[in-house]
C-alpha cells in the first residue's frame, strides 16, 4: 500500500511542477476551447487523453514498445505542436479530435514513462504502476479543471472571444515546442 501512495505522490508532483511546463501548457491550450457549460465534452477529451496516456505508459512499462529518450522528447514536442496547431486552425472539437487526443495521450504516456522508469525503476510492480497512473490522472484532472476555470474567468471578465485566447495560448505552445526542440 505504501508503494501505491508513494508512486501516486511521485506522479502528482511530477506533473504539477514548473519543470513540466509543456504538460501544463498542453492542458491549458486544451482548456482554452471550452467554458464550464461545455464540461461534458471537455471531460470526454480529458478522458481520451488520459486513456491514451495510460496506454502509452503501459506499452513502455511492459516493454512492448521500446523508444529512445530522444524519440520520446520528440513525441512530447510533436504532441504540443499538434495541440497548438489545433488551437490555431480549429475553433471547435469534433469526433475526429477524440481519436487524435487518444494518440496524443499515447505520446504523453511515453513521456511519462521516462519519469516512471527514472524514479520507480524499470521492473514492473503493479501497485507502483497503479499509483503512478492514478497520480498522473489526478494531476491531469486538477490542472485541466484549473485551466478551464482560468479560461472561463478570462472570457467572462474581459468579454473576449474563445478563439483569441486559444490563438494566444497556441502561439505560446508553439514557442515552447520550438524552444524544446532547439
Amino acid at each position: 500500500m505504501d508503494n501505491l501512495i508513494y508512486s501516486f505522490e511521485i506522479a502528482f508532483r511530477h506533473l504539477c511542477q514548473f519543470s513540466t511546463i509543456h504538460q501544463i501548457l498542453f492542458l491549458t491550450i486544451i482548456g482554452a476551447f471550452f467554458s464550464f457549460r461545455d464540461w461534458k465534452t471537455y471531460l470526454l477529451i480529458i478522458l481520451a487523453l488520459c486513456s491514451g496516456s495510460v496506454l502509452g505508459l503501459s506499452l513502455a512499462a511492459f516493454k512492448a514498445v521500446s523508444l529512445t529518450k530522444a524519440t520520446i522528447h520528440l513525441l512530447a514536442i510533436i504532441s504540443l505542436v499538434l495541440v497548438a496547431l489545433n488551437g490555431i486552425f480549429s475553433n471547435r472539437i469534433t469526433t475526429l479530435h477524440y481519436n487524435i487526443f487518444v494518440l496524443i495521450g499515447i505520446m504523453q504516456g511515453f513521456v511519462l514513462s521516462l519519469h516512471y522508469k527514472a524514479v520507480l525503476g524499470s521492473s514492473f510492480k503493479f501497485l507502483s504502476y497503479l499509483g503512478y497512473n492514478l497520480g498522473s490522472f489526478s494531476a491531469i484532472l486538477i490542472i485541466s479543471f484549473l485551466s478551464l476555470l482560468v479560461c472561463t474567468l478570462i472570457l467572462t471578465l474581459f468579454k473576449t472571444d474563445k478563439h483569441k485566447i486559444s490563438l494566444v495560448l497556441s502561439g505560446i505552445g508553439l514557442g515552447v515546442a520550438l524552444m524544446m526542440y532547439f
